[in-house]
């Protein structure tokens, strides 16, 4: 006995919609699977309309049939654990504690700290993606339009050594 599938009315559309309009294009060839069945087409019919194979539409039928859209629109891929996921904790606490200056030099402690040598990239990816780490952009200071460049160096270097109280011009009776 063969099995019957359901397609209610609000899941067509989706199909529909998802045919054309999903990001994933195998997501999209699943749909169009479904989007035949559901025109009661034969499994023959779909795989050369589909242009895949038979065991393909099968497939994708049973997943729909034991998942519904959710599984078609899933793969439930995983894929190897990278190099430098297992030493995340130390490389994040060094970083933490102090922060590298560009990304090539986070590359050089990483391969001190780890032993593992990944490209600049890699890093990048790494520390934004597995850390939460970002990279800022730093600008300099402009300097203000009646100050020389001399005069506002000094102002900064005495807002950074004795803060921000230094700067502004408030005193210890403050």
């Amino acid at each position: 006995m063969r099995p019957t599938y359901l397609f209610p009315t609000d899941v067509v559309e989706a199909i529909a919609r998802d045919r054309y309009h999903h990001p994933d294009p195998r997501v999209q060839q699943r749909m169009e699977i479904l989007w035949l069945k559901s025109k009661n087409q034969t499994h023959v019919g779909i795989a050369a309309l589909a242009h895949v194979s038979r065991s393909t539409v099968q497939r994708t039928l049973r997943i729909y049939a034991a998942q519904g859209l959710d599984g078609i629109r899933s793969f439930g891929w995983k894929g190897q654990p990278g190099a430098l996921a297992p030493h995340a904790a130390t490389i994040e606490e060094a970083f933490r504690e102090h922060p590298p200056h560009t990304a090539h030099e986070a590359v050089r402690r990483i391969e001190e700290l780890t032993g593992v040598r990944r490209k600049v990239s890699r890093v990048r990816k790494f520390l934004k993606d597995d850390l939460g780490m970002k990279c800022l952009k730093v600008a300099p200071i402009p300097v203000p339009p009646k100050k020389s460049v001399e005069e506002h160096a000094r102002a900064q270097a005495d807002f950074l050594k004795g803060g921000a109280r230094a700067a502004t011009g408030a005193g210890a009776g403050r």
